[in-house]
């Protein structure tokens, strides 16, 4: 007994000490990430700068650069980006060269494994040495300023590093490159829809698929191939537990007017691009001050440029497209020696190479990527690409951004350079990836529009127009060629006066290319045109209220359709007095969203069984056919799984039942405390951080937000996530450009310029960007408030 005391006493004195230097060690990290806010005034002293330069942060901390030369401006962005977002710069390049496991273990390894097959990171070092030498020397140029920097900070590095123990490696141009090619990624989802759209085959007939998926409104359905026919056997297994939700898709909003529809007489040009709402925001604001120009708006930390904004001749703005520039392609293995394929001229070996991945606290993998003449053949654990198919195939993607040498970092760059629109139409021309409508303004009164980018040809007689997988051994899947570039959408002072876009469909019915056919609902372009023609006096503050605009289409179209059916008087006078509009402070928006989400549920759970989960969203014009019994489509709402037919009215009482039920266990039975706001805050996220333990509410930023899914001021929620109404996907970045004085234009993003979480900088524009307020900056040295002035000198000039 007094032996097994002992060793229980020395067991505890052991853990005790463990657990003591594990808290010591705890309070050291937590000690030294309270010291690695970093410092924004004094001189620096860095090699690689050729002449110096001066960082003015004004009181918003937005960085003004001030240099002589653009190479030392690149520099001098390297070193301001990795003094306020380097985690977020390290983080992102990671994702890019397929190397997250390195620092986060085995849990990265599916990124990786799919990032190493894209080969998105090769791409982008192939790319490099092609690029014009201008080009060349501003992305060195940034490249050095980060490590100048890293080499010459004497603080902490960022929370993140040290918690995770890691160092970042140096910059290099390639880093740089990839972040363009990871936007594209993130703007393309024809690949998953392909195979989403393939799973919906195997519980709806054809009819139903495009009932439930129906075109653009003015559009004809597409005709969709029969797999069994087409190969024989249908090859898109049931695996939609592999299929990822990736919640909503892109969306944005620009628009352009001439003077001729202003108070001034001058152009004005709005964008607010929305992206997933992160923690920092992905957007970081900076005044680049050239010798040549001023350069101001939105950088990408990682960019060594503007992205949106503006420069002292132009002003340009993106939304996404959308385009089909993905493919996937079946490719039938040869049974007698599986690394071979089949292609209209026999069986041909697949291009071959090995890459090796290291995993943190792990065994590294070693893995075999196989390229087919369409592209690379995806992993077997990517949206479940072994499953998805059968023995003896595989998946092959094809995708426009696949391509090297790709100039689209250089075409950008190139757009701060413009001082008219035949400068920025020419300079757009190398541009390959992510396709945006780009909306132009111009000092001498131009206003213009292009999408540029590489879209796919695909021929008449392609068995699924892109829509679904297609055989890879026939040659009449495969790619025509591309829209040339005269032949992409645009123009140029058009009579009108004004342009909008707001990932709807940009081109007529003359239009003699395909695009895509899943553009977004016109529902925002049609209330923007309705605010836009409403007066010919339009201001910057004009434009400001139209971005932060409320109006819902869809509450305006549904609310006489659901409102006869429920018996409850006060919730149908507060509905039917309801102004549709998606405001914060009132109830009626969130009962309204949460009637439609149990409508859907209770309209087609039943016909699509496994898959329900994955397709619950409050489908517009699918729904609103069915309750006006469009082409006999009422007969959805008929549950399958009981003996009795259901009707619409039915459904639409039970569904309002359900909703209320819902809302009272949420957030109680007193509905005069019910808000939108309040139920759909805005949720920027930081990674990885916001998904751990005990840590993770404290890295997220949250704030009540107003909007819709289909509101100008877009918020997006996922009614099939457990947050259901969270606003998760908005405008990041806000803008309006005055060219009856540039500087008088405005700004905004969702979090604060800095990713450190112990920055006062980290969530200093939240509480603005909720309320839809803006900030101006200015270009003017004198101008600038609240200076904090970081000198840059050049290394040998301290030296001499």
């Amino acid at each position: 007994m007094t032996k097994l005391w002992k060793t229980a006493k020395w067991t505890s004195i052991i853990l005790a000490a463990i657990l003591s230097l594990a808290g010591l060690l705890v309070m050291d990290r937590y000690g030294a990430a309270q010291r690695s806010v970093d410092i924004h005034e004094g001189s620096l002293t860095l090699a690689g700068l050729k002449e110096p330069v001066d960082i003015v942060r004004d009181e918003n901390g937005v960085p003004h650069l001030f240099g002589r030369s653009e190479e030392d401006v690149s520099f001098a962005l390297g070193v301001a980006h990795a003094q306020d977002r380097l985690w977020q710069m390290e983080l992102f390049r990671r994702v890019g060269q397929g190397r997250l496991a390195e620092i986060l273990g085995r849990p990265a390894l599916p990124a990786d494994r799919y990032l190493r097959t894209l080969g998105l990171y090769r791409l982008a070092e192939d790319t490099f040495p092609h690029l014009g030498t201008d080009t060349q020397a501003m992305l060195q140029a940034y490249a050095n300023g980060v490590n100048a920097y890293l080499d010459k900070r004497t603080h902490p590095l960022p929370p993140e590093f040290l918690f995770l123990a890691h160092t970042p490696e140096p910059w290099v141009p390639a880093d740089s490159i990839v972040m363009i090619k990871l936007l594209a990624l993130g703007l393309s989802g024809n690949a998953t829809r392909e195979l989403s759209r393939a799973r919906l085959l195997e519980v709806l007939n054809e009819v139903q698929l495009t009932e439930f998926e129906p075109p653009y409104p003015g559009e004809a359905p597409v005709a969709l191939p029969d797999f069994a026919t087409l190969f024989g056997e249908t090859p898109i297994r049931a695996a939609e537990a592999h299929i990822p939700d990736f919640g909503p898709k892109g969306a944005s909003n620009n628009w352009v007017v001439n003077g001729s529809w202003t108070e001034s007489g001058k152009p004005l040009l709005a964008n607010d691009p929305h992206l997933g709402m992160l923690a920092p925001s992905i957007w970081y604001l900076a005044h680049l001050a050239y010798p040549d120009r001023n350069v101001v708006g939105g950088t990408i930390a990682g960019v060594p440029s503007v992205v949106l904004g503006r420069n002292d001749n132009i002003a340009w703005g993106y939304t996404n497209t959308g385009p089909d520039t993905q493919d996937l392609f079946i490719e039938k293995l040869n049974p007698d020696d599986d690394t071979q394929y089949l292609t209209p001229d026999g069986y041909t070996p697949f291009e071959t190479r090995t890459e090796t991945i290291k995993v943190r606290f792990g065994t590294d993998e070693t893995m075999t990527i196989r390229t087919s003449r369409h592209g690379p053949v995806l992993p077997a654990d990517t949206f479940g690409a072994g499953d998805l198919t059968p023995g003896g195939h595989v998946l092959a993607l094809a995708w426009t951004a696949l391509t090297a040498p790709d100039h689209t970092i250089e075409a950008g760059h190139n757009i701060t350079r413009a001082r008219n629109f035949s400068d920025f139409r020419a300079a757009l021309k190398p541009y390959i990836a992510p396709m945006q409508n780009m909306v132009f303004a111009s000092t001498d009164g131009e206003i213009g529009f292009i999408a540029p980018a590489r879209v796919p040809v695909r021929g008449e007689n392609h068995d699924t127009m892109g829509l679904l997988p297609a055989p890879g051994w026939e040659t009449r899947n495969d790619w025509q060629g591309y829209i040339p570039f005269d032949g992409l959408p645009q123009t140029h002072n058009p009579a009108r006066g004004f342009v909008i876009t707001a990932n709807n469909k940009i081109v007529d019915e003359g239009y003699p290319y395909t695009i895509t056919k899943q553009w977004d609902l016109p529902d925002r372009a049609t209330r923007i045109e309705a605010l836009l023609t409403a007066t010919r006096t339009h201001t910057v503050e004009s434009f400001e209220m139209m971005l932060m605009d409320n109006g819902s289409q869809i509450a305006q179209s549904f609310i006489p359709l659901l409102l006869p059916h429920i018996d409850d008087d006060e919730t149908r006078s507060a509905l039917s007095q309801w102004d549709r509009r998606m405001d914060g402070p009132r109830p009626e928006p969130l009962i309204f969203i949460a009637w439609m989400r149990e409508l859907a549920r209770e309209i087609y759970e039943d016909e699509l069984g496994a898959q329900f989960s994955r397709h619950w969203r409050i489908n517009p014009i699918f729904l609103e056919a069915v309750l006006t019994d469009k082409n006999n489509q009422a007969r959805w709402c008929d549950d399958g799984h009981t003996e009795q037919v259901e009707t619409c009215a039915v459904q639409i009482t039970d569904a309002f039942a359900a909703a209320l039920s819902d809302l009272e266990t949420r957030y109680g039975t007193d509905r005069s405390l019910w808000r939108w706001d309040a139920a759909h805050p805005v949720t920027n996220r930081h990674l990885p951080g916001s998904f751990l333990p005990l840590i993770g509410d404290t890295l997220t930023i949250r704030r009540p937000s107003a909007g819709g899914n289909d509101t100008i001021n877009r918020g997006q929620h996922v009614i099939s996530s457990e947050q259901p109404y969270d606003n998760v996907h908005a405008a990041g970045y806000r803008a309006v450009y005055d060219f009856s004085d540039l500087d008088n234009s405005r700004y905004m993003i969702s979090t604060g310029q800095s990713g450190n979480p112990f920055s006062v900088h980290y969530d200093a524009f939240a509480d603005k960007w909720a309320e839809g307020e803006t900030i101006k900056i200015t270009t003017d040295r004198a101008q600038i408030t609240g200076k904090a002035t970081l000198h840059l000198v050049p290394a040998n000039e301290r030296a001499n």
